[in-house]
């Protein structure tokens, strides 16, 4: 307010300037100035100058601009003789950052940056408001108000007199401007002009802040596991590039769990760390035990090709992480890894580390790939359109109890995509791949360590597919459709798949209309899809103007032989292979209908089925899902569970900053539930409260089906 002020009186002594010395009065016919000097400006209606009292007086709509700050008043007077300067009605100043002070009248001090304010209204930059009965300003920066009224709740608009739903009431808050934050001493914290709680001292930082250190809202639970619970985080930003979030969750039934997270932003990337750790309370005290986790990711740019990154994932012990409400993960996986990209070729090379949550798994069986290394070459278009590719991987495996193996793969391929008269595309990808693996099995448990099998075996596997397609494209009005039949051939030698070839890679697999077309249905290199067959399917869309669109896929593998590698329940295990499906239905943003299916070959029963509805529009939205999943198993592959669980779901926005979600999921086929979860929240410009109550019916060692209660209050603005 006050260095505001100091250009004004220069102003007003060049507009002195313009009057002739010695009159009294000067009555113009329009506004006095447009007096512009510097990167000042002044306007006003009328200017005075009084011999007597040796003062200037500007008066009627004054305005005062220098720079992106605007000072405006019905008028202002500056008194030479003492240095007093006085601004009253309707008094506003626009500060460069944005906020504007209202004020009845104010009066300065001859330095210009001390002073008084009287009946101040302050308006943030984020819309909050500060009302104080008076306010001293003082060395330009800082400003001491009383008997002051902090809130960012708008007031109602049909009776502005009714308290806001909360505000902070001070005898005193300063605003400093050089630390950025509002300080209250002797607060109570009202809610619609209750008060409900008191402090002799509360801080907080002001709009122009995004980040500062300190306490955020507490967050409550109880639980059947933990008992009654607070958390109380703390946030220290202590450098504008990194800062730490301090977590502690106090529990009545399982003591004291210390969490917090770790964030750093580097000149080439960023990483964080979320970790916690616990004493866990039992009955013997010989048996208590530390309890705890650690995640962390990190990824960094070396140039504009490279690029290298981690992931830690590590527990104490099994079922820390679903006890505390942590991750409902069942294996965690550690990584190092580098990557390179340039234009078509790829290179990456990647460590793992695996642990095991499930019941029943050995830790030491768990594998440790030091290095899995990558390579992906691509050769630019020839003079006929084909294109080489030369795929490389290399592999060493090791357990502490277990197989460990060795891998180096090479797959050499040509490729050629034609499009030919009429619209007719054909593709044709020839290949050749050579695999080589070293094996070291222990013989016999109860031998020596070093008491080990080693096995040898190489592989060579040449494939030819080709592949056309015919897509097939009217319009009727507006509506766009398409029509592609798909037709596929791939021929390879039978075998390729010897017992002596570990599985490490390829134990999950679905076949489903993702993976129709493919040439190897396997997800990794350790199973090789062999022998000749055809795959056929048709694609049909409907794509609307306004981007509503309907589409469907269709299709069956048909092999020459079955092969032993696909077992039961696969989909692949006979020669004429399941149906398999997707149907997409997005008519406009208030559909969205998903359903993945398999049907059997011999009379098209249901397989495997998935349905997936979210409709409704944002206000109503409701979601079901439903799958029903057969058991499967393979030749070379575990039994992978089958089952019937359906989902459903719905949100809904009744009124203004309200939002009510509920959700369930159930065991069809043993008519139980799995979990359920209702929650309410509200939000509007000045608070958020966010409560939930949730049941989970899972058994698994030391977690029972628990139910969870959590309450959240966070006042914008005051943390």
């Amino acid at each position: 307010m006050i260095r505001t002020l100091a250009p004004l009186v220069l102003a007003c002594l060049l507009a002195l300037s313009a009057f002739e010395a010695g009159a009294q009065q000067t009555e113009p016919a329009s506004r006095v100035g447009d007096v512009l000097t510097g990167d000042l400006l002044m306007t006003a209606d009328e200017l005075v100058y009084d011999e007597a009292t040796d003062s200037v007086v500007a008066s009627g709509n004054v305005e005062v601009a220098q720079g992106e700050r605007v000072l405006r008043a019905e008028r202002i007077r500056y008194r030479q003789s003492d240095g007093v300067v006085t601004a009253s009605g309707n008094v506003a100043l626009r500060e460069p950052t944005g906020e504007v002070l209202f004020a009845d009248s104010v009066e300065l001090t001859g330095d210009l940056r001390s002073g008084l304010i009287h009946r101040l209204s302050v308006l943030m930059t984020d819309n909050s408001r500060i009302v104080a009965g008076g306010a001293r300003r003082m060395d330009g920066n800082r400003t001491v108000m009383r008997k002051a009224v902090y809130s960012p709740c708008e007031l109602c608009a049909d009776e502005p007199a009714r308290p806001p739903l909360w505000q902070l009431r001070s005898r005193t808050v300063v605003h400093d401007q050089t630390d950025r934050d509002l300080t209250y001493y002797d607060a109570s914290l009202e809610f619609f002009g209750v008060p409900v709680f008191y402090t002799p001292y509360f801080r907080h930082p002001d709009p122009t802040v995004t980040r500062q250190s300190g306490f955020l809202s507490p967050i409550y639970r109880s639980s059947r596991a933990l008992g009654a619970e607070v958390a109380i985080p703390y946030y220290w930003s202590f450098a504008p590039h990194r800062d730490l979030t301090f977590s502690p969750r106090f529990t009545s039934d399982e003591g004291v769990v210390l969490a917090g997270e770790y964030r750093e932003r580097t000149r080439d990337g960023q990483y964080t760390f979320d970790a916690s750790i616990t004493q866990a309370n039992t009955a013997s005290e010989d048996d208590r035990r530390l309890r705890g986790h650690v995640f962390g990711h990190g990824l960094f740019d070396v140039d504009r090709n490279w690029r290298w990154g981690f992931d830690v994932e590590r527990a104490l012990d099994d079922t820390y992480l679903k006890r505390y409400d942590i991750s409902s993960k069942d294996e965690l996986v550690t990584t190092l890894y580098a990557e390179q990209y340039r234009q078509r070729s790829f290179m990456s090379g990647h460590g793992y580390s695996f642990q095991s949550l499930r019941a029943g798994e050995q830790s030491d069986q768990s594998p440790i790939v030091l290095p899995l290394l990558d390579a992906k070459l691509v050769t630019d278009p020839d003079y006929a359109g084909g294109y080489a590719t030369l795929d490389s991987n290399l592999m060493i495996l090791e357990r502490l109890d277990g197989t460990d193996s060795r891998r180096i793969s090479v797959t050499g391929g040509w490729h050629r995509p034609m499009i030919l008269p009429g619209g007719h595309l054909f593709r044709i990808d020839a290949s050749l791949r050579g695999d080589l693996y070293h094996t070291y099995t222990r013989v016999d448990g109860e031998q020596p360590s070093d008491a080990t099998r080693t096995d040898t075996t190489a592989r060579f596997m040449p494939q030819l597919a080709v592949e056309w397609r015919y897509p097939l494209i009217s319009r009727i009005g507006s509506i766009r459709q398409l029509i592609e039949p798909i037709v596929q051939g791939v021929i390879s030698p039978d075998g390729g798949n010897p017992v002596e070839v570990p599985n490490e890679d390829s134990q999950d697999l679905e076949f489903d209309h993702t993976n129709l077309f493919s040439t190897n249905r396997f997800t990794g290199l350790d199973r090789i899809e062999t022998g000749r067959r055809v795959n056929y399917g048709v694609r049909l869309g409907y794509f609307g103007p306004e981007g509503g669109r309907a589409t469907a896929s269709f299709g069956q593998s048909i092999r020459d032989n079955e092969s032993a590698l696909f077992g039961p329940g696969s989909g692949l295990e006979h020669r004429l292979s399941d149906f398999v499906g997707h149907v997409l239905i997005q008519p406009s943003p208030l559909i969205d209908l998903s359903l993945r299916f398999r049907l059997d070959h011999r009379d098209a029963s249901i397989r495997r089925n998935e349905i997936d509805l979210a409709a409704g529009p944002s206000w109503l939205r409701g979601r079901i899902g439903f799958a029903d999943l057969d058991r499967q198993t393979t030749g070379t592959m575990e039994s992978v569970p089958g089952g019937r669980e359906a989902f459903l779901g719905f949100t809904t926005k009744p009124f203004d900053h309200w939002t009510f979600s509920s959700r369930i999921r159930r065991d069809v086929e043993d008519n139980a539930s799995i979990n359920w979860r209702a929650g309410l929240s509200y939000e509007d410009e000045c608070i958020v409260i966010n409560t939930g109550l949730s049941r989970s019916f899972t058994r698994d060692r030391d977690i029972e089906p628990d139910t969870v209660w959590l309450l959240s209050v966070i006042l914008k603005q005051a943390g």
